[in-house]
């Protein structure tokens, strides 16, 4: 059974959620999507847990939000593809969902949406270009890496030296209740 907390969390989570925003949003079909809304909705719970466990500033926890919510709009299958987090960023403005976002809480969280698919050298090296930021957009691009890590369970293949957070290893065991009892 899950915590009770949990299911809260995760209600509230999928309540951001427009499932129209996916190709496959909660895997009702042959191919049993695994990027969908629950695992979207997942990798919100976990990633505003981080937030408040690391102390993210307003500015910073607002980013993250966007980010676990937004971060795979832009994919069309549940194979690997690097990309999907560049597709995402640009979906997510084509559909005009940046509207009204404060442009620096946007940037940060289109920063982590484009470099989470990638190599932590990676963006460490593009959050260079950012100047006197470069501290907000690996945070809070490290939060929702390790946020969708931990939705790994999913697939079987979290391994828990990729995460980045201290707090991220002691959220493991929620991570599998949470994955046992939303599923796709």
């Amino acid at each position: 059974m899950l915590r009770e907390d949990l299911r809260l969390a995760f209600d509230e989570a999928r309540s951001h959620f427009d499932p129209r925003w996916f190709v496959r949003p909660d895997g009702h079909d042959a191919s049993r999507t695994i990027h969908g809304v629950n695992h979207g909705a997942r990798v919100r719970v976990h990633a505003m847990w981080i937030a408040d466990r690391e102390g993210f500033a307003a500015y910073q926890r607002e980013a993250l939000h966007h980010a676990a919510v937004w971060h795979d709009i832009g994919r069309t299958h549940d194979g690997a593809d690097y990309y999907h987090g560049a597709k995402s960023a640009g979906k997510l403005v084509g559909l005009g969902l940046h509207n009204g976002i404060d442009p620096f809480v946007l940037d940060l969280a289109l920063f982590a949406i484009t470099h989470h698919c990638g190599s932590e050298e990676h963006a460490e090296r593009a959050a260079r270009w950012t100047g006197e930021s470069e501290g907000s957009y690996l945070c809070v691009f490290r939060a929702l890496k390790d946020a969708d890590g931990l939705d790994r369970v999913r697939l079987g293949d979290l391994d828990p030296s990729l995460l980045r957070y201290e707090c991220t290893h002691h959220r493991i065991d929620d991570a599998y209740a949470l994955w046992s009892e939303t599923g796709c």
